[in-house]
């Protein structure tokens, strides 16, 4: 089953040992950014392929290069810089 079926996303957190909802997907289509969301993840909608008000998502960005993230202790940051 494909996007926008969760499955693949929930089999990745089951796979990881995950909880679902400490996941962050990160989607240029709105068929992916429903099927995280349908997950129960947070998404990150980067409008490479579809403007921004086409992508339903809780942060857009215009490409991974707006995002920071720093690894600590098991966890990841993830911050939009400025």
């Amino acid at each position: 089953r494909g996007k926008p079926d969760p499955e693949p996303y929930l089999l990745a957190a089951r796979e990881l040992g995950v909880d679902p909802a400490r996941c962050v997907v990160f989607e240029d289509a709105p068929a992916g950014l429903r099927a995280g969301r349908a997950a129960g993840m947070t998404t990150v909608a980067l409008t490479t392929t579809h403007q921004a008000h086409e992508l339903d998502a809780d942060l857009v960005v215009e490409n991974l290069s707006a995002l920071s993230a720093l690894v600590t202790g098991g966890s990841v940051e993830i911050s939009v810089l400025a």
